[in-house]
């Protein structure tokens, strides 16, 4: 029998297998794979589901560039001195890159009102703007005393600052100085941090700030 007709008699034998539903699978198989040994079973991928698999990415890339950006009745002012000594020290011990924000970077990118326009009263928004027109990721926008209050951050409700809030996050609570990390481009809030010992300097809160950028920079 040559080649030709063997091809057209499995084809055949083959249809009429699935035609008559396998009720033999082993004589089924044999007929479709000549090769097929009896009693031998096909195994079947049992690897996991990508949807299904338990793969996480970090909320913050190691190499991302933070802005900080410190507020003053809800308005950006230039870092204090002793405040700034902390932020770089920060810097130092940690492996992304924070940078301070200038007030000449905030002037540079917000245009002037006219006079007798209306100014706008987010502040907070016009930082983040500030910060992703500047190329940075990602902005820490922090203060104390009463921008710093319950449900509030920079003198106003939280929920009319134009950043995403999740619920259970650290920036709806009240505290002497808070940072809220913010990504540049979107407003959401990757996460807070807060401080009660800041009579001196803000030392406590960038550790705790150092705290929160590692965990959400970790696997």
């Amino acid at each position: 029998m040559t080649n030709l007709k063997m091809t057209k008699l499995f084809k055949t034998a083959a249809i009429a297998a699935l035609i008559t539903g396998f009720t033999n699978s082993a004589a089924a198989l044999e007929i479709i794979n000549p090769l097929y040994v009896p009693g031998t079973s096909i195994e079947l991928f049992d690897g996991p589901v990508l949807s299904q698999s338990d793969i996480k990415q970090p909320a913050l890339d190691s190499t991302a560039k933070i802005a900080v950006a410190r507020l003053d009745g809800g308005r950006l002012i230039p870092t204090p001195y002793g405040e700034e000594v902390d932020w770089k020290m920060l810097n130092k011990r940690t492996a992304n890159n924070i940078e301070l924000m200038s007030a000449g970077d905030y002037i540079k990118y917000i245009p002037e009102i006219a006079y007798p326009g209306q100014d706008t009263d987010n502040k907070i928004d016009e930082v983040r703007i500030t910060a992703a027109s500047k190329g940075y990721s990602h902005v820490l926008i922090y203060g104390v005393g009463p921008d710093a209050s319950w449900a509030s951050f920079g003198g106003k409700a939280l929920r009319e600052t134009g950043l995403t809030v999740h619920a259970g996050c650290d920036s709806w609570q009240k505290a002497k100085a808070k940072a809220l990390l913010v990504n540049a481009y979107t407003g959401e809030v990757l996460g807070a941090a807060t401080a009660e010992n800041v009579e001196y300097n803000i030392g406590e809160l960038a550790d705790n700030v150092g705290q929160l950028v590692s965990s959400l920079t970790e696997t």
